[in-house]
């Protein structure tokens, strides 16, 4: 459920106090005059987009049909149960949400890239920094979609895939800095990362443990670049750069933003000997490339419909798609259930 923060509300009343002020002719300071049209655009923006004080990634009324249809010629859906979930993500501690559920709520879909055998979430495309924290600048042919949604995972069956979500960020990742600050790190956040706003996700409450091949290395000149799988740290010396870095993982709301902290901004700048410009997000809806300019970057961002459970309302499916083993055995067990008792009358 989505919330305005205190500060936003006192932006709103204040609004509606100058915006009454000039129908009746009052006459409002000047300073207030002038930045009115700026201050109802910027409210616009905060009603229309509030931060999500919790996201269930378990939730399916939730539709992601327009996730399914622009996704599918570019990888494969799978439909799995919650429990293959958690069989893959047994390791290290974190939010399992697949207790006190129904058989019949335990489906959902996930996504397989079509991708080389090497490829990593966040390996293809580059990092700016923004008035929402580091974005990632997708370079991958399907855009930023998932980059700025959901999660992924290692799955030990599928591989890489990701788990569509309904809450924007400018990056769902864990970050890392080595020791002797010269490499950062990341990788991208597991279903086990759960969002509330009032916490976040950081070292403290988000300790799941990653394989250490999983994490995307580089050194600090490479950071502030064009970032792909020729340039990143070979994986054969991920595991000592990995024991020797420290956990950085801040995502947090800041400003009405969900805000990803990662490395200090200025210390980049000095280890990298580039200037980050703090570009400042812009939205448009739907979904695709970000495009990046001088001051601003605009990106898609995703309507939402909810279904309603009670009614069972449909929120749709990919056209195609395979099915794990689990799921099979519950599409058996509840055909088998629908079947009449032998002998009894049809």
């Amino acid at each position: 459920m989505a919330v305005l923060s205190h500060k936003s509300k006192i932006k709103f009343i204040r609004t509606i106090c100058l915006l009454v002020m000039l129908a009746f002719g009052i006459q409002a300071p000047a300073q207030d005059q002038d930045s009115l049209l700026e201050k109802i655009k910027q409210l616009d923006i905060s009603l229309d987009q509030p931060v999500d004080s919790e996201e269930d990634l378990y939730l399916n009324t939730v539709s992601f049909q327009s996730f399914y249809d622009i996704l599918s010629p570019m990888g494969e859906w799978i439909q799995i149960t919650k429990e293959d979930v958690d069989e893959d993500l047994s390791d290290g501690e974190g939010e399992s949400f697949a207790m006190n559920r129904n058989a019949d709520e335990e489906l959902l879909f996930i996504w397989k890239p079509k991708v080389e055998d090497n490829w990593k979430p966040y390996s293809n495309g580059r990092w700016e920094y923004t008035d929402h924290g580091w974005f990632w600048v997708s370079a991958d042919s399907w855009g930023n979609s998932t980059y700025n949604y959901g999660r992924w995972w290692n799955s030990p069956t599928y591989g890489w895939v990701w788990m569509p979500g309904y809450t924007w960020a400018p990056a769902w990742v864990k970050w890392k800095v080595s020791n002797d600050d010269k490499y950062v790190g990341w990788v991208p956040l597991s279903p086990k990362a759960k969002w509330k706003s009032e916490s976040g996700i950081n070292d403290k409450n988000y300790r799941y443990k990653n394989k250490d091949e999983d994490w995307v290395f580089v050194d600090n000149s490479t950071f502030a670049g064009d970032i792909s799988s020729s340039k990143i740290v070979p994986v054969k010396d991920n595991t000592t750069i990995a024991k020797n870095s420290a956990d950085i993982t801040d995502i947090s709301v800041d400003n009405d933003k969900i805000f990803n902290k990662g490395p200090d901004v200025q210390r980049m700048e000095e280890k990298c000997g580039k200037k980050f410009r703090n570009r400042k997000m812009k939205f448009k809806e739907g979904n695709g490339n970000a495009q990046v300019s001088d001051d601003e970057i605009t990106v898609g961002r995703e309507r939402f419909r909810k279904g309603n459970p009670d009614t069972k309302e449909s929120v749709g499916k990919p056209k195609s798609f395979k099915k794990s083993d689990r799921v099979k055995k519950v599409i058996k067990r509840n055909r088998d259930r629908k079947r009449p008792p032998p002998g009894r009358n049809r």
